[in-house]
């Protein structure tokens, strides 16, 4: 999901199962990379939007996604 002027959506493998699992779209984690409340341990950040977290790491303009799933389930 690559746009001019836009950052880079690439998530791993776990991730994309994750995705299918939770039934969580690339939409939906976007959102909760950009406006989800951040936390960061160690080199990965955690970010929480409505119910889920995501799992990523930053690098100058591509978000790595490692995992995504419901917080309370």
């Amino acid at each position: 999901m690559e746009t001019p002027n836009r950052c880079s959506f690439r998530p791993s493998m776990h991730a994309k199962d994750k995705m299918i699992e939770t039934g969580i779209s690339k939409i939906e984690i976007l959102e909760g990379i950009l406006r989800g409340a951040k936390k960061v341990f160690r080199d990965k950040i955690i970010s929480t939007f409505q119910g889920f977290e995501v799992v990523y790491r930053q690098l100058p303009c591509n978000y790595f996604v490692i995992t995504v799933y419901w917080k309370n389930r």
